[in-house]
């Protein structure tokens, strides 16, 4: 898919259109106002670089989720930071367009009757330099961990967090991150809105957009004949080869 700037912006400002039209339950704190501030720097941007920089998105649930540690969790809140820089000049066919400054970052907050207790996660890319030696552990490309920069001034007991594993996973800009979160923090059981925003025809066309921006370059690399320079099964997916 060929970049298009004025229709990456249009993208932005919908979706935060989206959320403020389906969200009933308020688990979104902050969105519209950060994504419609990100829309107007990218549609007044010029030049080949696109850069969307948007921090402390915030989420807010607080219907008991299963599975947590500790369980009695009287609600979770999630932050979100996301800075995408992409030079589109670029050739997409040959080179990754996405700039070494990406930052994904989710850290997350739960509270019960004794505090607070925190998780982050963050999907890094990793920089290759050619005079650079070969990391000594599995490094895809772009990478899943656990932890982070996000957890190192938090109080912390009873956990341990490991820079391993990196697991392989496509870049995600901030739409695609957003919907990372709702598909996997929100339950449609307990925020019916879910199921109508995901069902709603805009919303299913901005996803679509943003996964052939972000994800079809990187899935191209499994694909046969491919000649890619960054996106290639070793890069993407050490352990494959």
């Amino acid at each position: 898919m060929e970049w298009d700037r004025y229709q990456y912006g249009t993208d932005l400002g919908k979706f935060a259109e989206l959320i403020k039209k389906f969200d009933i339950d308020k688990v979104f704190q902050n969105v519209d106002s950060i994504l419609h501030k990100a829309q107007g720097k990218v549609c007044g941007g010029y030049g080949n670089i696109i850069k969307v920089d948007v921090k402390n998105i915030e989420i807010i649930l607080k219907k008991k989720m299963s599975g947590t540690i500790p369980s009695n969790l009287e609600s979770i809140s999630i932050y979100f930071d996301s800075c995408s820089e992409f030079d589109i000049g670029l050739d997409i066919t040959r080179n990754d367009r996405i700039l070494d400054s990406f930052n994904f970052q989710i850290e997350v907050k739960g509270i019960n009757d004794s505090g607070e207790h925190y998780n982050a996660w963050h999907l890094d890319k990793d920089i290759r330099k050619p005079e650079a030696n070969e990391p000594k552990v599995s490094h895809p490309l772009y990478h899943f961990q656990s932890g982070g920069n996000n957890l190192e001034d938090k109080e912390m007991s009873g956990a341990i967090f490991l820079g391993a594993p990196r697991l392989p996973h496509p870049p995600m800009d901030v739409i695609l991150g957003l919907h990372f979160i709702l598909k996997n923090f929100c339950s449609t059981k307990d925020y019916k809105f879910l199921e109508k925003l995901f069902d709603d025809p805009d919303y299913e066309d901005l996803i679509k957009r943003a996964k052939e921006r972000m994800f079809k370059p990187y899935f191209k690399a499994f694909e046969e004949g491919n000649n890619h320079q960054d996106f290639t099964v070793g890069n993407v997916f050490p352990m494959a080869v």
